[in-house]
């Protein structure tokens, strides 16, 4: 029995690995043709690992509201941002703001919605044509205008390349969670890692540090700010576990469900079509009104939500602490 609830549990971590390697490597278009095969098994390995803790940590603390998910989707941004593509102290304060704190904490959202949607949570039909829409959009705005604004290297693809490699990886996700549906999760403490799970990915993301800070792509600058942010996000995290009652949104999704692959496959579609659109809307020179938008929204978010989402932890803090009588 335990052996069937851990397979069930990797099958969802698995899935959920998937659909963020393609949301923060391949939708948040970074650099993704640069790395060898080796490297991408690297990157899969770091991707998975962190898909694993965040699921944890979501059960864990039992997220289930705005503020929660922003914690975890922000130590998700800062970490990825720092072992894989190692901005986070390139060029303050923007390195940080825009993808750490921004882009990257978007697409583990994206990520997080579509691993629920495939695994049976309900979804209102013009929400989930919303999201996939203005993710296409700004998808599309940002494969196109990223690699002219970037301060780095960045690889511009053709659409041509970037429409198939998005869609065979979103469908890839697809057959995935269908292939392998975890079943086997039927109560919160089965989203949870075990003690030797847990170590094992922990040296996965230390074996990752120790290989960039050895290829001086980790500076303790980036380093330090890395860890005093995640530091104080777990913290806001396990503060506000009073203020939030069982169950965490995994909640909704346990067990999961076998996954209807037509819908998936048209959600899709619909998504590359945004996608083309966006990027096929006019621009000259090194930007335009849609990608100036973009980059300042994205800007916006990941400078503001921080401040925002702890001053809303705080309050909602003292006042379970003054219901409790303390």
């Amino acid at each position: 029995m335990l052996e069937r609830i851990r397979n069930g549990a990797w099958g969802a971590r698995l899935s959920f690995g998937a659909l963020l390697l393609v949301c923060s490597e391949w939708v948040v278009w970074q650099t993704p043709l640069d790395f060898t095969p080796v490297e991408w098994l690297g990157i899969a390995a770091i991707t998975l690992a962190l898909a694993a803790f965040a699921l944890d940590l979501i059960a864990r603390c039992h997220v289930n509201d705005v503020t929660g998910l922003l914690f975890v989707a922000g130590l998700y941004g800062l970490v990825d941002a720092t072992l894989i593509s190692h901005i986070t102290a390139r060029d303050l304060p923007l390195s940080l703001i825009v993808r750490p704190l921004g882009a990257l904490p978007l697409a583990f959202l994206l990520a997080l919605g579509a691993f629920a949607w495939l695994a049976g949570a309900r979804a209102a039909l013009p929400l989930a044509a919303g999201v996939t829409l203005t993710a296409g959009l700004a998808w599309g705005v940002w494969i196109r205008w990223f690699p002219v604004v970037s301060d780095e290297p960045v690889s511009a693809p053709s659409l041509g390349t970037a429409l198939i490699a998005v869609g065979i990886g979103l469908a890839a996700c697809g057959v995935i969670r269908w292939a392998w549906p975890p079943l086997a999760l039927a109560r919160r403490e089965d989203w949870l890692l075990a003690p030797p799970e847990a170590a094992a990915l922990g040296l996965v993301l230390v074996a990752a540090l120790a290989w960039g800070a050895a290829q001086d792509l980790i500076d303790a600058l980036g380093l330090g700010i890395t860890v005093m942010l995640a530091a104080y996000l777990l913290m806001l995290l396990y503060m506000t576990m009073p203020t939030r009652r069982p169950p965490s949104l995994l909640g909704a999704i346990t067990p999961p469900r076998r996954p209807a692959l037509a819908p998936w496959l048209a959600a899709i579609a619909v998504f590359l079509a945004a996608g083309w659109i966006g990027h096929a809307l006019p621009g000259d020179g090194d930007s335009s009104l849609q990608s100036d938008v973009l980059f300042g929204a994205l800007t916006v978010f990941g400078a503001v939500w921080l401040p925002v989402a702890s001053m809303v932890a705080g309050v909602r803090a003292v006042v379970q602490m003054a219901r409790d009588g303390f």
